[in-house]
């Protein structure tokens, strides 16, 4: 049963849901979404950081952020919350256009390691950074697109995605961590 929070933002997907939907987004989120599976954009950017000298420094501390990622969210809290996504809570099933995540709701996953990849980007490379923000941003607002996440999900993560770079990347600035 969803709680009254849950179902303040089952409206919101709901709108979104019915407002929002076109054939262009129809093919965009889903890709947005893909990679985000698993980090693999942001594997790319730290290979890409690391193989092409762009900076060696920054593609490890991506490395790290997708590692703690990997660790609070997949292997802690979704375990702990066993949040269920908005298509199922909804009881109606919603056509989400990707195939069913097999995990729990909370927190995005996607989010989460977008928000730390990209924060580290920004740190060693503003520019890049930039940019990459604007892509983790894409990524956590195709989760909700897709029905598969709440709005709480997201925010949730982008906020502590953004602080695991912050801190991730201060450590090893500053010798807490060293490669």
């Amino acid at each position: 049963m969803p709680s009254r929070i849950s179902k303040r933002e089952l409206k919101v997907l709901d709108w979104m849901y019915e407002h929002l939907r076109c054939k262009a987004f129809d093919r965009v989120m889903p890709f947005l979404s893909l990679t985000g599976n698993f980090g693999i954009i942001w594997f790319a950017a730290a290979g890409t950081f690391y193989f092409a000298n762009i900076n060696q420094e920054a593609a490890v501390c991506i490395l790290l952020a997708l590692g703690c990622s990997l660790l609070f969210v997949n292997l802690i809290l979704k375990r702990v919350t066993k949040r269920p996504r908005p298509y199922e809570a909804r009881g109606e099933m919603r056509d989400i256009i990707i195939r069913e995540p097999k995990d729990f709701s909370f927190p995005s996953g996607h989010t989460f390691s977008s928000f730390a990849a990209a924060t580290t980007i920004a740190r060693f490379s503003p520019r890049l950074g930039a940019a990459a923000l604007v892509y983790a941003f894409g990524i956590a607002f195709s989760r909700l697109y897709l029905y598969v996440h709440y709005i709480s999900d997201v925010l949730t993560s982008a906020i502590f995605g953004v602080a695991t770079g912050l801190l991730v990347s201060y450590l090893y600035m500053n010798g807490f961590i060293a490669f």
